[in-house]
């Protein structure tokens, strides 16, 4: 296969293009063979490779291995959104809780368990490439919306109607798709998020509390070490390093 290159070059450009990034050559083949029936796909094997194709190419939708050779995906995932707005779908063979937050910390749209089921790739797919700027998924504009707004007082019974459907659909919906309901999965991206501010700024607790939807100070304390095991304070003191005499530090927080 000429990786980087389109493997159907007759679609038209109105075909949503996807890049599929991963050293596994058979894997590349066999994702690119599932989705080139609806999708014009790319494929590369380094991050550089994949890179140079989003310079290049309208990259609608990245499927991203987490480990390539040397290179961990998740530290593609910064650079990859500097060249392009492409949603991101990682592929993983090992599936942790430490996993779980560094891919909530950057912002990844979706993940799948190797080995991967073709029929589940193109599904996950259709749910990440977008139509007019909207997920074409309900659900993953629903996560979007969650992602996106995790300091507001958010209704489910709201989004539900926002879609046609009842709570109770909603909620069955996203656990058969996300693994767990949408107030867990909104619980634990607000969650991440303090934790990711609390590691990154020097901006104080209660602030920190209402960007992430918890402005009662009390409450965010619980919940957050109902999550962590300590307290928001005890969890920046446990993971910020002092800074250097020069006031510099590289895990200092910033202002």
């Amino acid at each position: 296969m000429d990786r980087g290159a389109s493997v159907i070059a007759s679609h038209s450009a109105s075909v949503p293009h996807v890049l599929v990034v991963d050293d596994d050559l058979a894997l590349l083949e066999a994702a690119a063979t599932a989705l080139q029936r609806t999708y014009r796909v790319h494929t590369a094997a380094t991050g550089n490779e994949a890179s140079g194709i989003l310079r290049t190419h309208p990259i609608e939708a990245i499927v991203l291995d987490i480990m390539l050779g040397d290179e961990n995906g998740l530290d593609l995932v910064a650079p990859f959104r500097a060249h392009s707005a492409a949603r991101i779908l990682i592929l993983t063979g090992h599936s942790t809780e430490e996993l779980a937050i560094r891919a909530v910390w950057a912002k990844v749209d979706g993940y799948l368990k190797k080995p991967v089921d073709l029929h589940q790739l193109h599904e996950a797919v259709a749910r990440l490439v977008p139509r007019d700027g909207v997920p074409a998924d309900p659900l993953a504009h629903i996560r979007h919306y969650l992602d996106t707004h995790l300091e507001k007082d958010i209704k489910l019974d709201d989004l539900a109607r926002r879609m046609g459907w009842t709570e109770r659909h909603l909620r069955r919906r996203f656990l058969e798709v996300y693994g767990k309901t949408p107030g867990r999965y909104l619980t634990e991206a607000r969650l991440a998020r303090a934790a990711e501010l609390l590691l990154t700024t020097a901006r104080g607790l209660q602030e920190i509390g209402r960007q992430v939807g918890c402005p009662e100070p009390g409450g965010f304390r619980r919940l957050f070490k109902s999550r962590f095991g300590v307290t928001p304070s005890e969890y920046r003191l446990a993971h910020v390093r002092p800074k250097n005499r020069d006031g510099t530090g590289p895990d200092s927080p910033a202002a």
